[in-house]
């Protein structure tokens, strides 16, 4: 028997037209074979889906505490924190949390987020109209502030509603901006240039009040002198008399 493919039916149909209805057509030959049959598998495989780790209050006040111990550490730069400090801030984190897993990249989006969260409220607080709510800790403003703000902070309408509390707002303005009043952080109007003017005029005042203080001190001293020099010479002259009447 020959199949239908050998190259000895090709050759004999070639020679007989009625044999030539045995061989297979051209789109037969050109027919791709089906991906469930090939047994070819598909490079790649299924996309990673990035897991986002669940965080409550104590676990971000933890990591707060944590980037504040290694603020002046010598790892931190003013891009952040280095590999070196992450991997030590990630150990120190799992070692006061041992019921988490997270890794690095999830702490590092964690930090991301509330230092983001951070400049919003910011942001808000200097609007005009805003008030900070110390005891629930919680920007509060009308509409319209809310609704300009939206234009620039599209996230920042988690914070408009009533339970929408930040407790960590100071602590993550010390740990990014460097400044603390009176256990909380306000913002000035003042330029840059008119900062440093009133800078320059309470350096002038001390100044002043310093050089006057070394002009009283040195009129007492002259005065003293000028004191002690007069009685010298109202001795020198008691002198000179007693040496006259002696020689008369």
């Amino acid at each position: 028997m020959v199949g239908k493919g050998s190259p000895k039916l090709r050759m004999i149909a070639s020679e007989s037209p009625k044999l030539r209805r045995f061989l297979p057509t051209a789109s037969a030959t050109n027919k791709k074979s089906s991906p469930k049959c090939s047994g070819v598998k598909k490079s790649g495989g299924s996309p990673k889906v990035k897991t986002r780790a669940n965080w409550n209050p104590n676990l971000e006040k933890s990591l707060v505490d944590i980037l504040h111990e290694y603020k002046d550490s010598g790892y931190r730069s003013d891009n952040g924190w280095n590999s070196e400090g992450w991997n030590r801030m990630v150990k120190e984190f799992h070692i006061r949390n041992k019921y988490v897993s997270y890794t690095k990249a999830q702490i590092q989006d964690k930090e991301g987020q509330l230092k983001r969260d951070y400049k919003m409220l910011k942001e808000a607080r200097r609007q005009s109209g805003s008030s900070w709510n110390e005891k629930r800790y919680m920007v509060e403003g009308p509409p319209a502030m809310w609704n300009n703000l939206i234009v620039s902070f599209p996230k920042i309408n988690k914070f408009r509603n009533n339970k929408a509390s930040f407790a960590l707002y100071d602590a993550l303005g010390e740990l990014y901006d460097g400044h603390l009043a009176e256990g909380t952080y306000y913002f000035t109007s003042l330029g840059t240039s008119q900062e440093e003017e009133l800078l320059q005029q309470i350096v002038d005042v001390e100044d002043e009040e310093e050089q006057g203080s070394d002009e009283d001190d040195y009129g007492d001293d002259a005065q003293g002198r000028t004191s002690l020099d007069q009685r010298n010479d109202d001795e020198d002259l008691d002198d000179i008399r007693e040496v006259t009447v002696a020689k008369k």
